[in-house]
Order: C-alpha cells, then sequence, then structure tokens
C-alpha cells in the first residue's frame, strides 16, 4: 500500500499545477469580463454620439424599415423616437415617390457620404425638402443602412430671398438711367447696364472680362486718375459727386459725375459698382455763362429782357434797365433786399420763388410760368428762367430773367377759344364738347342724377347743298345752332359733331323730360321756317340716349345709341313718305 501512496512532493505539485489552473481561468474570466465591458462601453459611445448628431440618423434594414432613429430624426419627421420605429422609407415621403423607392436598398442606392435633395414628408403630411446621405455597414453581421438627414427648408427659403433680391438687383441695375459699370475687385468688367451701352458706345461682349483700367473709357491724361479712384472705390467709404471726363467708343469726351461703391458679400469686398451721370448738358450751360462774363455786364444792360442778378442768398446785387421798365423799381429801390421777400411777388408766390431759387443752385438752371407783381400793384403773367453763376468751380448767384407774356397768354385764350368752338356755328366743337360730356357724366354719377343726350341731324341737308349750294347749306347750320341756342336753357350743351349732326346735352334731364323737349324744338323750328319762306323747309331727325348712374353707360355706348335711335326715326320718315 505504501507504494501506491504518493509522495508529499508528488501532492505539493499536483496542487501547484490545480492552482496555476485557477489562476488561468480566473484571468480568462476578467478578459472576457474586460472585453464586454468595452462593448458595452463602446456601444454607449456611439449611440451617444448618434443621439448628439445635429442631422437626423435612421438605422434602417435593407428593406427600408427602420430600426433606430435619434431624436434629431424623429423631430424632422415630426414623430417621437418611439414612433419612427416599426416606419418603412415609404412612410417619410409623398406618395408619388414612394412607388419608385426599391424593395431592397443595394449599393447602387447610396450615396457615401454625399448629401443628395429629396422631398420628404411629416407626420402631419406636410411635404418639405431635405437633405439625405446613405451608406450600408455591416453591424453584428448584418447589412444596415445608416441615413443621415438634412431638413433644409429654411436654407430653401434663404435660396428664394437671395434668389429676390438678386432678381432685384439685376431689375435696377438693368433699368437705372445712369450709366452703371459692376467690375470686380482686380478690376476686370462683369456687366454694364444699356444705360452705360448708350453713353459709352460699347456693348458688354466688348467690355466683359476687360480691365477697367485698359483704357476704354479713359482719356489717356485720366487713366492715373482712374487707378486712384478705383481703389478709392474698393474701400469701405467708397465715393460720390467726383466731376471728370471720360470718353466714349469713338473718341468722344463726355464730363461725367462718378459715384461708386464696394460690393460686400460676406463681410468681404468683391467688387465695385460705378454709376456715371452724364452732365453735358449742365456744363454747356456753365461754359456759356463762363464764356460771356467778359461781356456779361454790356449783355446785362442791353438785354431786351429783365433781368436780375441775386447773390446766393436771394438778395439783389444788380438789375438792368429794362426790369426797371417791366416792374417799376429802381436799382436804388431794392439793391441788397431778398428778391423773396414781396418785392416782386403775390403773396401767394413767394414760397415758390423760394423753391425756384433753390433749383437754380442745386441744378443749375429752370424754366417756369407764373405771376409777378409790379411796384403798382399790378399782377401780370411772366416766363421766368434762373441760371446759376458760376465762378471758379462756386455758385456765387443767380441770374433771373423775366419776360412779361401778357399778350402770348391772350392769344394762347383765343387760340383755346377756337379750339373750343366751331367755326362756322359758333357752338361748341366736337373734341370740346365730348370733353364737357365727361365732366358732366363724372358730375352725375357723383350726384346720382341723369344726363339726357339728343342726337340730331337735319333731314335733307345733302338736297339743300346740292340744289341751293353749300352757302345756303353753312346759313342753314347757322340757322339751326341759332333755334337750338333760343330754345334751349343756359346750362345744356350744344356741340356740333360734324357736318349737319349735333349732340345737345341735357343737365338733370331723362328720358320723361324727353317729349317737352322736343316739342319745344318743333315749335320754334315752325316759327322759323315761317320766318325763313325757303323753297325748302327744315326738319330735324332726332335720336336719344340717356345716362343713370344706377346703370351707367360710356360715352361711346350713350353715342352709339342715341346715333341709332336717330337713324331709325329718319328710316321711319322715309318709310312714311
Amino acid at each position: 500500500m505504501k507504494g501506491k501512496e504518493k509522495t508529499k512532493e508528488q501532492l505539493q505539485n499536483e496542487l501547484m499545477e490545480l492552482r496555476q489552473q485557477i489562476t488561468e481561468l480566473q484571468k480568462s474570466e476578467i478578459k472576457h469580463r474586460q472585453v464586454e465591458e468595452t462593448l458595452g462601453e463602446n456601444e454607449e459611445k456611439y449611440r451617444i454620439l448618434v443621439e448628439m448628431a445635429a442631422d437626423g440618423v435612421l438605422i434602417e434594414t435593407v428593406e427600408g424599415r427602420i430600426l433606430e432613429c435619434n431624436t434629431a430624426g424623429a423631430k424632422i419627421y415630426g414623430y417621437t423616437k418611439e414612433e419612427m420605429i416599426g416606419l418603412t422609407l415609404a412612410d417619410l415621403v409623398p406618395e408619388a415617390f414612394a412607388q419608385k423607392l426599391p424593395r431592397v436598398i443595394t449599393n447602387k442606392e447610396t450615396t457615401h457620404g454625399i448629401f443628395l435633395p429629396r422631398i420628404s414628408k411629416k407626420k402631419n403630411g406636410t411635404i418639405f425638402p431635405t437633405e439625405i446621405a446613405s451608406k450600408i455597414i455591416n453591424i453584428a453581421g448584418k447589412p444596415r443602412l445608416i441615413a443621415y438627414v438634412r431638413d433644409i427648408t429654411k436654407r430653401k427659403k434663404a435660396e428664394k430671398k437671395l434668389r429676390k433680391a438678386r432678381n432685384m438687383f439685376i431689375s435696377l441695375f438693368n433699368s437705372s438711367p445712369e450709366a452703371v459699370l459692376y467690375h470686380d475687385k482686380e478690376g476686370r468688367i462683369i456687366n454694364i447696364n444699356p444705360r452705360f451701352t448708350e453713353l459709352f458706345g460699347y456693348t458688354l461682349d466688348e467690355l466683359k472680362g476687360r480691365n477697367i483700367l485698359e483704357g476704354m473709357i479713359y482719356p489717356d491724361d485720366k487713366i492715373a486718375e482712374g487707378k486712384r479712384l478705383t481703389r478709392k472705390a474698393l474701400t469701405l467709404e467708397g465715393f460720390t459727386g467726383y466731376e471728370t471726363i471720360r470718353k466714349n467708343k469713338n473718341g468722344t469726351l463726355i464730363p461725367v459725375i462718378i459715384s461708386a461703391s464696394p460690393v460686400i458679400i460676406n463681410g468681404k469686398i468683391q467688387g465695385t459698382i460705378g454709376i456715371y451721370r452724364d452732365i453735358t448738358e449742365r456744363k454747356k450751360y456753365e461754359e456759356t455763362l463762363q464764356k460771356s462774363q467778359q461781356e456779361f455786364a454790356s449783355l446785362f444792360n442791353n438785354s431786351p429782357q429783365a433781368l436780375v442778378h441775386l447773390n446766393s442768398k436771394s438778395n439783389v446785387v444788380n438789375i438792368n434797365p429794362r426790369f426797371t421798365e417791366l416792374f417799376g423799381y429802381s436799382l436804388e429801390e431794392i439793391k441788397g433786399k431778398n428778391i423773396n421777400d414781396g418785392i416782386i411777388h403775390p403773396p401767394n408766390k413767394r414760397e415758390e420763388g423760394k423753391n425756384l431759387d433753390n433749383t437754380a443752385l442745386s441744378e443749375g438752371y429752370f424754366n417756369y410760368e407764373s405771376i409777378r407783381i409790379k411796384k403798382d400793384g399790378t399782377c401780370f403773367p411772366v416766363s421766368i428762367s434762373g441760371s446759376n453763376i458760376v465762378i471758379g468751380g462756386q455758385i456765387k448767384g443767380i441770374i433771373g430773367t423775366y419776360f412779361d407774356i401778357t399778350e402770348r397768354k391772350k392769344m394762347e385764350g383765343k387760340l383755346e377759344k377756337l379750339a373750343h368752338f366751331d367755326a362756322l356755328t359758333r357752338c361748341y366743337s366736337r373734341g370740346y364738347g365730348l370733353s364737357l360730356l365727361e365732366q358732366q357724366i363724372k358730375t352725375a354719377k357723383r350726384k346720382k342724377t341723369t344726363v339726357l343726350l339728343i342726337y340730331l341731324d337735319i333731314d335733307g341737308f345733302k338736297h339743300i347743298n346740292d340744289t341751293f349750294g353749300h352757302k345756303e347749306g353753312d346759313e342753314v347750320l347757322k340757322e339751326a345752332t341759332k333755334l337750338f341756342q333760343s330754345t334751349l336753357r343756359k346750362m345744356d350743351i350744344i356741340c356740333r359733331i360734324g357736318g349737319d349732326e349735333f349732340l345737345l346735352i341735357f343737365l338733370e334731364n331723362s328720358l320723361n323730360d324727353a317729349s317737352f323737349i322736343r316739342g319745344r324744338l318743333n315749335k320754334s323750328l315752325k316759327k322759323l321756317n315761317q320766318k325763313l319762306a325757303k323753297p325748302y323747309e327744315i326738319d330735324f331727325s332726332i335720336g336719344l340716349s340717356v345716362y343713370d348712374p344706377s346703370n351707367p353707360l360710356s360715352i361711346e355706348e350713350l353715342i352709339r345709341i342715341a346715333d341709332e335711335n336717330m337713324y331709325e326715326e329718319k328710316k321711319k320718315k322715309k318709310e312714311g313718305k
């Protein structure tokens, strides 16, 4: 038995081996727990990362069913995270798009990090724009689709506003009455407007991409100036009102005023907008005045027009003899006084005088018709011109010119009267008569009253002309007009439409008054024929129409109706014979 018993040394070895095995098992268990803890920690970090993402993150099966979703993704579509689980891609797009989705998503349908636009649908049915990037990865040995979603509604609105602003800028740029040029910060021309082409002769195709400093619009002696202005235009202040000379395509020199401002995009200066105003006409006035300055005293005193020389504050410096003759004042009486204090202005024209002087000082010239008053209190019409006096580049005052237009106004009144009246009959002409009718219809509309129209012509007028001559026909027209004037009220309007046709306008009358008016005309006509005792009788055919504010018609419709009724009456007369 003793031979079979293990020795103490053997037992110790076996014990050590057993302890070593236990230690290895313990190490293995610790390592396994560490692996599990690491995996759990990484998964938690992953979930935190997904949850913190600003974009929506969806984890889906390749068939498009959502397995996981972060808060941002649920919020984009208007769901809770719990509601998103189990939805399909078809639930998140409009129905028309859902029909086009693949049943199983492959790498062909993924964008591998590239965001592409898509139309999406919220829980409440709202359609909105999104950008989506997707990629297929393996998770736990299974293919999964990760989709990153961005709601770009705000960006789209911003883009729309930007397009609107851009279109507005283009519209303002192209429709500006001033010549406008846009170049980048290196001076390369990007765009010009139609007025620039009109002023300088260049088309956009000829200038686009060329440097503004190449000399297209610069005279040789202005290139250095152009460089300096270009640099100044690229500062935040820019510049305004710079007066200089430029040249057009055919070499003609043009005096201009230039203003320029930097174009700032995203806080950075990208280029310059330059505006060119042609001041050729203004320069002509200045040059003419400067050229005549040496002869000023002689021309001033001998001018057939009334002249006054004012300083920049509108105080009288000098007047010429014609001014004294026209207004009655000597120089001693008004020198140093303000011209607008009532010297030659009626009380209601003093403010007007100040405004005209301001126009002359600011714009260089004006021409105006108004009323002024003489020393004796007589008011009369005048044509006034004013020019500023520029000496050494500074405005020193104003030259005012006054021309008595009393006779011209009288002639205009006569001409206007001739235009208002028919030369033969002296009743209203067609144009003026229709103008009066338009005014009366507006009044009737406002007062809610009616206006009666009688369209009338003389029966057999052609026979009278052909048989007895046009002179006799003219006498018939005159007698007819006298008849109307003696029979109708003063407020009624008599208008010769043309030939033997007349339009009679009765204010505040209706069709109910027509028979009475017609009776009066017939009675007067009978007396006229008896008085004239001609081998023919004057007779009228009449058509009626009425303007009623409750059923308004246009002037054309009213005349057409009356004209048709007149010819219907004429037709019945012929049939009756």
